[in-house]
């Protein structure tokens, strides 16, 4: 690949890298701390599968500054360990994030559409862990080839007799026998492409007929049961179009490769671009999650808000100490009484506010549906 293409594919893989990390980073901020913070409506399963989801993003987004750095440097500069980690960690995002997308997709229907104890275990941050660590222990297990058959292999390019110079090349890849690289494809793209895809689409779909029929033997209102039938369709159409587009290709590209013969440059430069597109899968994934939860966006503001708020007492306070110690210094004059005022204020306002705050957290809720597990 000549230099001004390799140059215009590391600056689109650069760009996507550092949304990459920016838009992980900023979800990992609203999700983490409401993991462990009390009365968060928003099951804790879910935020766990998000938090997973962005860690597991960011593992390839670490990954994906590897394969940058061999654009740019147009050869492979690392040892056959790390090669062997880069491929680990960018085949684990081929699994793990469609089917967090998929556990995701089963618990929202298990809250939403099955009886109270099915839902409320679904629910549960230790029943999301254990489900969490079954799936990542197959994934290992299915990538063994992967730790088999990568290494980094030097080519040997240009050789010139006159001066006795060599262009040396290295890339990392993944090279298995012809039979096991087949079945290693079909049975990947069957976990981790077409079993979370009908997964998906059948537990989203089921939850507005749900909704529907609950509608029918309750009195429910008409504008609720729009929303809520409204968001369901708007998840279930962003998610399955993100993941037609970015994974249709590279599995369509996989078993491609075995069949068509493209020229050398044509076939380069089109495989970088399909690579790209389920790193930007996890750009999509975790954005959508928590922007279409009014639940989890609602439970973050208020987690912040009470920490401004908790700020400025103790800055208030403080600022009160400090004039206070200022005013009682030798030299100068403070009556007892303007003190005695000045605490008395200081105490009723705490008052009103801890008053004020204790009002609004009791204040009950007006959905009147669970929209908060309606991913």
């Amino acid at each position: 690949m000549s230099i001004g293409y390799r140059t215009y594919v590391a600056s689109t893989y650069i760009g996507f890298n550092v949304v990459g990390f920016a838009i992980n980073a900023w979800v990992l901020y609203v999700v983490a701390p409401l993991l462990f913070a009390p009365a968060i409506k928003v099951p804790k399963s879910i935020l766990f599968y998000i938090f997973a989801l962005c860690v597991g993003d960011l593992m390839t987004m670490i990954a994906m500054l590897l394969l940058v750095i061999e654009l740019v440097f147009g050869t492979w500069q690392f040892s056959s360990m790390v090669c062997t980690s880069y491929l680990i960690f960018d085949s684990m995002n081929k699994f793990m994030a469609p089917m967090i997308v998929f556990l995701i997709s089963r618990t929202c229907y298990s809250t939403v559409c099955l009886d109270k104890t099915r839902g409320e275990k679904a629910a549960t941050l230790k029943y999301a862990i254990i489900q969490f660590c079954i799936a990542l222990a197959c994934v290992m297990v299915l990538l063994w080839p992967v730790f088999a058959y990568s290494q980094v292999f030097t080519f040997y390019m240009n050789p010139n007799a006159t001066s006795q110079e060599v262009t040396v090349m290295r890339k990392c890849g993944f090279f298995p026998p012809p039979q096991i690289e087949f079945w290693f494809n079909l049975i990947a793209c069957i976990t981790s492409y077409a079993v979370p895809l009908f997964g998906i689409i059948y537990w989203y779909v089921s939850v507005p007929f749900f909704l529907k029929r609950r509608a029918l033997t309750t009195l429910v209102a008409s504008s609720s049961m729009d929303a809520a039938l409204r968001k369901v369709i708007t998840t279930v159409l962003l998610l399955t179009v993100i993941y037609v587009l970015c994974w249709t290709p590279y599995w369509v590209s996989m078993f491609a490769n075995r069949i068509w013969t493209m020229e050398k440059k044509s076939i380069i430069i089109i495989s970088y671009f399909i690579h790209l597109l389920p790193y930007i899968s996890c750009v999509a994934y975790p954005l959508i999650f928590t922007l279409l939860n009014r639940g989890i966006r609602s439970a973050h503001a208020k987690i912040v808000a009470d920490q401004r708020r908790r700020f400025r007492s103790l800055t208030d306070e403080a600022s009160s100490q400090i004039r206070t110690a200022i005013r009682t210094i030798p030299g100068t004059k403070m009556k007892k009484q303007d003190f005695l005022t000045r605490t008395e204020e200081i105490s009723s306002d705490k008052a009103a506010s801890e008053a004020i705050s204790e009002f609004r957290d009791a204040l009950p809720s007006q959905t009147s549906f669970p929209d908060e597990t309606l991913l």
